[in-house]
């Protein structure tokens, strides 16, 4: 089949870009275990230096995702990748909370375009009926690098520790940069911009293709939204921002997890890394019967009311677990697996309304603003944190936020029968 053929020719890359994108991004997580009290910081100045990131990123996600639809992916994978790893690799030498401030500013000025120009990208390539599966592919990179990352962090921040005289948190930074860079460089090379281009698929199979774009358009029962114009005036457009502002308030807070398990019973960085290398394992494997189920029942409403039913609920539940480890475990287990199956299922979704420069636009636009919770959520944990000496009453704050999302999504949000191409 034409479409497993390009699955297996893009998704390894891409899968691997986004595992390392990930580890990048929630490593420090791990490394604030060393690094906060090494430089005498508080809850409150992590969870501030945890979303200087997302202000980089929310002020260059559109812009760059505009340049993807001019200069094509692999030039644009090329220059992300590069930059962000280098961003990486320099917090090695941070010195205090303003380097880090600065530092975290310009890794997520970097990733800017990463997330949202892989699905404008994977929507050049797949239908509606397979996108699903092949969005869940790429997605499921993150509870892999959430595996990766329990697997590598406590090994190297308490193995290395010490190493050149340098402690185990600036170990870990140049761990995982130095990947990103190599895959950056090996973008251009890997990557083809779209199926026309395809070398590796004959004339048939690319006409296939491009029959099957033809025929998805020809299913809508609406008309996407394609200029600038309709994609900023469109009520639905702005709904999946508020969406998507819920689910990364919600789903950055797991930068506080290894806290959490610590604060649980965890002995060691590497014992709660090894905890969540468990639970990330789960995690994959959820998501993606979740995505594989939604594609072949071709429905997305009630899977999205459920898994955000099951995230929500399961953060709610998290203060009844307080000081029991693997109660807690099991509440971040269930709550990371159904966090990221709604978060999967629910970027199925904008392709469907928006085509041509408004999906560039109008992703980039869903990605960026909503990304303003990824900013808030560490910020009002870290701050309620230092506040209270809680974690439980941020979690709590995403838990409800999630709620109104969900039901936004839901009921809010029309959806649009799905029909197999050609069907």
């Amino acid at each position: 089949m034409v479409y497993r053929k390009i699955l297996w020719r893009l998704m390894p890359f891409l899968l691997a870009c986004y595992i390392v994108n990930y580890l990048d991004r929630v490593s420090i997580g791990y490394a604030k275990l060393q690094f906060v009290p090494e430089m005498h910081l508080n809850e409150a100045v992590f969870g501030f230096i945890t979303s200087a990131f997302f202000i980089g990123y929310i002020v260059f996600e559109v812009p760059s995702n505009l340049l993807l639809m001019k200069i094509g992916a692999p030039k644009t994978l090329m220059r992300i990748m590069t930059l962000w790893g280098l961003a990486i690799v320099s917090m090695a030498w941070a010195r205090n909370e303003y380097w880090f401030y600065i530092q975290r500013f310009l890794l997520g000025a970097f990733e800017a375009g990463f997330f949202p120009g892989v699905l404008l990208y994977l929507s050049f390539w797949f239908p509606n009926h397979q996108r699903g599966r092949a969005t869940s592919l790429f997605l499921v990179g993150i509870p892999l690098s959430g595996v990766l990352g329990g697997a590598i962090s406590g090994s190297v921040m308490e193995g290395m520790d010490g190493w050149l005289g340098l402690h185990g948190w600036r170990w870990l930074f140049l761990v995982d940069g130095i990947p990103a860079v190599l895959l950056g460089l090996a973008a251009y090379f890997v990557l083809t911009d779209r199926p026309e281009n395809a070398s590796f698929l004959t004339p048939a199979e690319k006409q296939l293709v491009v029959d099957d774009m033809a025929a998805d358009r020809a299913a809508h029962s609406h008309k996407p939204s394609g200029s600038i114009r309709e994609v900023l005036l469109n009520g639905k457009v702005w709904m999946m921002v508020f969406v998507y502002f819920t689910m990364t308030f919600l789903n950055t807070n797991n930068i506080w997890f290894p806290t959490l398990l610590r604060k649980s019973g965890a002995g060691s960085v590497t014992e709660a890394a090894h905890i969540l290398a468990i639970v990330w394992c789960f995690v994959g494997v959820f998501v993606l019967l979740v995505c594989r189920n939604s594609d072949r029942m071709l429905e997305r409403k009630w899977h999205l009311l459920l898994t955000g039913l099951l995230a929500s609920g399961s953060y709610l539940l998290l203060p009844l677990a307080a000081g029991n480890l693997w109660a807690t475990a099991v509440l971040v287990t269930l709550s990371t697996a159904g966090g990221y199956a709604v978060f999967m299922v629910f970027w199925t979704i904008p392709p469907i309304w928006l085509e041509g420069t408004g999906a560039a636009l109008g992703i980039g636009m869903i990605s960026a603003i909503g990304q303003f919770g990824g900013l808030s959520g560490p910020a009002v944990v870290g701050w309620a944190f230092q506040q209270t000496g809680s974690l439980y009453i941020g979690l709590s704050i995403a838990a409800v936020l999630l709620l109104a999302g969900t039901a936004v999504a839901v009921f809010g949000i029309p959806h649009a029968r799905l029909r197999r191409a050609g069907g």
